[in-house]
Parts: structure tokens; C-alpha cells; sequence
């Protein structure tokens, strides 16, 4: 019997690889166990689809070129936060590479040659080991917590009620604060790749601000021109 990924554990993958033959080997067999899969061949490419998608976890091979999976994990851990678990294709098992790895803010590792059976178990424990820490965190952001497990929300002592799909809009905001979230990346985190309408996002997102907002004297959700959304501090915010 084939093993998948359930939807809801995995929807996407970056391969980050500049063999193009493993690469197209490792996307074979994830797709084939329900979890779609982006490609990249360089750091540059890879950072420009980080800012573009949404990813719930990366394979990344250490040895690239100009730029290496070392520079490229540090960045994506340091500079655009992101807590996608990453896993590091070394040569051979190398200690100095994996511990260098492990240092950059990797989570796993997998020596080469490596069996695709082995890269789709840790996938399966990398995104379970997130999903428990994801539900283990309370968020805060200046009086306002969200809690992802329970679902609650509160500002001050007020606990605030909100639709499934405002919940989803503000922890999606809440995880990449002091980071902005483009519309294209709410709109495919909240419906993939059948978004509704238009205007429907623009609708959410304004309920969202008169539960979360207007009750309260300090604005908190704001909305980039051109850019997209955010949420912060406004004591942070410029």
C-alpha cells in the first residue's frame, strides 16, 4: 500500500538541488505521495520562490554554487524568518557539514546517496515535529495573543470571536510579523489554487479589522499599498 502525506500535513515542498536528475527524482516521489513540489537550481531562485509561495518544508543541498545551502539556510532563518523545516542533502555524511548545517538553522539531514523512502520519512516526522510546535505556541504581538491550539484570541482581557478563515488570515499575519504577507500568498495559504473571488480576501480581511481593530485604541492590522498585509507592534511600526 502506497504511504502519503495527508493534505493537511503537507501541500508543498522547495527542492533546492542543482542536479537536475535527483531533483526531478525527489518530485517524482513526493507528488506521487500527495505533496506537490517547486524546483529550484540556485540560492537565487530558491529565495525569489520563498518570497513568492508558500512552502511547508524544504529539501536543500549544501554544495551549490555561487551560493551555498549554508548562505541559503542562514537567510531564510535570519533574514526572511521563516520557520519551514529544512532538510540538508550532504556528501557523504560529512560531520563538519552537517553540524555547519545544523548551526544555519537546518532541522534534518540526509547523507548522499540516500534512499527517496528514507527523504519521505523525515518530510513525514520534520512536518510533525512542526505541527506539534506550532500548536505548543501562544502569539503574542503588543496586547494580542493567539493561541493555535484552542483558537483563541484575545486582546487585553477581551477574548475577540472569529470566523475560521479570519482565524487563519491573522495567524498566517501573526507567524510572519514584522514580515508582510503579499495577497497572492493569504490567498493560496487559505485556498490553494482555487481562490474565490476578487474582492473576497479584501472582504475577510476587513471583518477581521473591525474585531481585531476598531474595538481597541492601537491599530494592529495594516494594509501595504501594493504590497499586502501585516500586523505589528505600533509602537515597531514605520
Amino acid at each position: 500500500m502506497l504511504e502519503v502525506l495527508s493534505e493537511n500535513m503537507c501541500s508543498r515542498m522547495l527542492v533546492i538541488e542543482d542536479d537536475y536528475d535527483l531533483a526531478e527524482s525527489i518530485i517524482d516521489f513526493m507528488e506521487s505521495r500527495n505533496c506537490p513540489a517547486d524546483f529550484a537550481a540556485s540560492g537565487k531562485q530558491a529565495l525569489s520562490l520563498l518570497k513568492e509561495n508558500i512552502y511547508d518544508v524544504i529539501v536543500l543541498n549544501i554544495n551549490l554554487g555561487k551560493m551555498s545551502g549554508f548562505d541559503i539556510c542562514s537567510k531564510i532563518r535570519k533574514v526572511m524568518r521563516l520557520k519551514i523545516p529544512v532538510i540538508i542533502l550532504t556528501e557523504g555524511g560529512c560531520l563538519t557539514d552537517i553540524l555547519k548545517g545544523l548551526r544555519c538553522g537546518a532541522d534534518d539531514y540526509l547523507a548522499k546517496p540516500f534512499s527517496l523512502k528514507e527523504l519521505f520519512a523525515r518530510v513525514q516526522a520534520a512536518l510533525e515535529r512542526q505541527r506539534r510546535q506550532s500548536f505548543s505556541d501562544v502569539f503574542r504581538i503588543a496586547d494580542l495573543t493567539l493561541n493555535p491550539e484552542n483558537g483563541i484570541v484575545r486582546r487585553g482581557e477581551q477574548t475577540i470571536r472569529l470566523s475560521s478563515v479570519c482565524f487563519r488570515i491573522l495567524f498566517r499575519l501573526v507567524e510572519k510579523s514584522p514580515g508582510f504577507v503579499s495577497r497572492e500568498e493569504l490567498e493560496y495559504y487559505l485556498w490553494r489554487d482555487q481562490p474565490p473571488m476578487t474582492n473576497t480576501l479584501k472582504a475577510h480581511f476587513w471583518t477581521l479589522r473591525t474585531r481585531v481593530d476598531k474595538p481597541f485604541n492601537k491599530q494592529l492590522l495594516y494594509t501595504m499599498r501594493g504590497r499586502g498585509y501585516k500586523i505589528e507592534d505600533p509602537l515597531n511600526y514605520n
